[in-house]
């Protein structure tokens, strides 16, 4: 009975250890991704006091930030200060991304006006 109970808490402690090892661990920072994917070059970005720095088309910014939510700013190449008008949530411990396309809703924050990303450089 002893030689039984033995293998037993072998086996039980050797799938154990499997499933430790197998388990996928939390990041252990926040991280916040922004993709540009519109035809707007996108100027000294910021979320959150985070700097992304400019994100030309097609590229993407990737940083540590701490949790919090907010709009993301942008300078365009008119010299004019936007802000998307959707509030973007960082989740702790999370990788966060936030991709901007031309259809993106954005405010100058100037002028309150809303528009969307493509047709900023013609509306303002």
């Amino acid at each position: 009975m002893k030689k039984f109970l033995s293998i037993c808490c072998f086996l039980f402690l050797q799938i154990i250890s499997c499933s430790i090892g197998t388990m996928e661990a939390k990041p252990e920072a926040t991280k916040f991704s922004v993709q540009n994917n519109s035809k707007v070059q996108l100027l000294s970005v910021k979320w959150n006091n985070t700097n992304f720095g400019n994100i030309g088309l097609g590229e993407l910014s990737e940083m540590i930030v701490p949790n919090g939510d907010g709009p993301i700013y942008f300078n365009a190449s008119n010299g004019k200060q936007y802000c998307t008008q959707m509030y973007v949530i960082g989740k702790k411990y999370e990788h966060n991304k936030f991709t901007f396309i031309d259809n993106t809703i954005v405010i100058n924050v100037e002028t309150n006006s809303a528009g969307t990303l493509g047709g900023i450089l013609n509306v303002d």
